[in-house]
């Protein structure tokens, strides 16, 4: 049953969503931890979880909350995590020339900037916490998430079947 789940799921991706994690996967690849290890898999799973692959691109917004604390893109980073990132990732330290609206709006609307703060990030996480599943559980703010991360983990059995059924490379 969970699989037939996982079947229909992946079949329901649009092309735009396709894109949003084509594109995660290719910047993630792209960046690895000092040990030369990549992210993809992981970064996309985060991505399917936060915003259902770019479906939904603002999270934890309410009326009386600045539009830059809520999460943001597809891959829902706050303005405040993506300063947190900058001030540890030199080629990252650009965006703190920026004002709060105008990285809030480049998270929302660049992917490629989403993904490689994200991506930077879970290696941040992964670096200081060197437990796969307490790095997963941080970046949804956590320290012991356990609902997030089998969320995740889920969404990673569905991006593998993407990529087995040759949607995701």
């Amino acid at each position: 049953m969970l699989l037939f789940a996982l079947s229909l799921l992946a079949d329901a991706m649009t092309p735009k969503q396709l894109h949003v994690l084509q594109t995660v996967r290719d910047v993630a690849k792209s960046i690895p931890d000092k040990h030369g290890n990549t992210y993809e898999n992981t970064v996309s799973a985060i991505c399917l979880t936060e915003s259902s692959a770019g479906k939904n691109t603002i999270g934890d917004f309410k009326r009386k909350k600045s539009f830059t604390k809520a999460s943001l893109g597809p891959m829902q980073i706050q303005v405040a995590t993506a300063r947190h990132v900058s001030q540890n990732v030199k080629k990252l330290r650009w965006i703190n020339n920026l004002s709060d609206v105008q990285l809030a709006g480049r998270l929302l609307g660049d992917i490629k900037l989403s993904a490689k703060i994200a991506t930077h990030y879970v290696i941040l996480l992964q670096e200081k916490r060197l437990d796969h599943f307490y790095a997963i559980s941080g970046y949804n703010g956590g320290f012991h998430n356990r609902p997030y991360y089998n969320r995740v983990m889920k969404n990673m059995e569905v991006v593998n079947r993407l990529i087995s059924s040759g949607k995701l490379s």
